[in-house]
């Protein structure tokens, strides 16, 4: 008895899943939303790499020095901040 109650609910649950799935015309629309986000995805980067080997867009070490720059500017920042309010205690 407590099998087929078992039982009986498993097949109600996965008809309840399979009710839920989405329909065909949905899922069409999602695959043409994902596609169309891979070509911008590529097309960015295409544009992106082309503006690197023309030299006009930032090379990826260029944009590492200029972070760590940015880094060690901010970090003096923060020490000189520290160091005025403590001294002005």
């Amino acid at each position: 008895m407590q099998r087929s109650f078992s039982y009986a609910l498993l097949l109600a649950a996965t008809l309840a899943l399979a009710a839920c799935e989405d329909t065909p015309e949905s899922k069409m629309e999602s695959a043409k939303e994902s596609m169309s986000d891979a070509a911008e995805s590529v097309s960015e980067a295409v544009e992106q790499k082309a503006d690197e080997v023309m030299g006009t867009e930032p090379t990826t070490g260029e944009k590492i020095e200029e972070a760590a720059d940015d880094a060690a500017d901010a970090m003096k920042e923060a020490g000189e901040a520290a160091k005025e309010a403590v001294d002005g205690q």
